[in-house]
């Protein structure tokens, strides 16, 4: 069931969206005994693709429709379809317990929170997998998406969130990360768990099989000491590796190791990234 607040019920950080002439939508999605809140924003009927692609932006603890992590979405705007995003649970947590740590930066909360929950015995991923794949099962029942028409993008730990999901989503064929994080052990965050095997086994490259024929953008600065950009080749590599065997060609995984400093990627990065999965999309069609 889908409960519809209305533009009444949006927040102020959504009416700049309103604004600019997009047609945005709250609605609830039941995952398992529980609800999440998600938003869908659309171009006006006037600018909306006859055909329109669906992009799942992975947000954090709110949606990446707006600043400063909007930049995929725009792209989809702009181009006459639909972007939808919602607030994962563990980052909404992490941002509550924020408040109480006042001294501390809201990423290094979230991780450690998402860390300890893993740690646990607990599993955050698989957890956000069904949160988002219930999302994505909302949008295709409402006709406002269609296998084969969806896109799914993050930026740095979100970035792996996405293709986690494309692995254990078979509908899922093309998606993109930007400052990519593909192996927790990289992280400050865990200096003190990098030589778990449990730790070990989260990296992507152990995933690459279940990515396999799947197309997919990623975009790193050379020098990401906080990613690592070496593990992030690492992971194309394999990536290459398991299409290779399947006789797949090299041009189902791109990337690009760009001049932007530290752990950013440029917004020419972005419109290229975004260009290339639209791209990829249309060209299914």
């Amino acid at each position: 069931m889908v409960v519809w607040t209305g533009k009444e019920s949006m927040t102020e950080e959504y009416a700049s969206l309103i604004e600019r002439g997009l047609h945005c939508q709250e609605f609830i999605v039941p995952v398992g005994n529980r609800e999440i809140t998600a938003m869908i924003a659309s171009p006006n009927a006037s600018h909306l693709d006859s055909d329109p692609v669906l992009l799942l932006t992975i947000g954090g603890q709110s949606t990446h429709l707006i600043p400063p992590n909007d930049q995929p979405a725009k792209f989809f705007w702009e181009h006459g379809h639909r972007v939808v995003s919602f607030p994962i649970s563990f980052e909404i947590v992490a941002d509550n317990a924020l408040k109480l740590r006042t001294s501390a930066s809201k990423y290094n909360v979230a991780i450690e929170m998402m860390r300890d929950e893993f740690l646990s015995g607990k599993d955050p991923f698989q957890t956000f997998i069904n949160e988002a794949k219930a999302v994505l099962k909302v949008c295709i029942d409402r006709k406002w998406a269609r296998p084969g028409r969806i896109v799914v993008t993050g930026i740095s730990r979100f970035a792996y969130l996405a293709f986690r999901l494309m692995a254990a989503d078979e509908q899922l064929n093309i998606g993109g990360g930007f400052a990519p994080v593909t192996d927790w052990r990289d992280l400050s965050e865990f200096n003190e768990q990098r030589n778990l095997k449990e730790v070990a086994d989260l990296r992507l490259s152990l995933f690459a099989e279940k990515l396999a024929g799947k197309k997919i953008f990623m975009a790193i600065g050379s020098h990401d000491e906080r990613a690592n950009t070496l593990n992030c080749c690492q992971f194309f590599l394999d990536l290459n590796k398991e299409n290779q065997k399947r006789g797949f060609d090299r041009t189902y995984v791109d990337l690009f190791c760009t001049p932007d400093p530290h752990h950013t990627c440029g917004d020419e990065w972005y419109q290229r990234g975004m260009e290339i999965l639209l791209n990829w999309t249309i060209a299914k069609k």
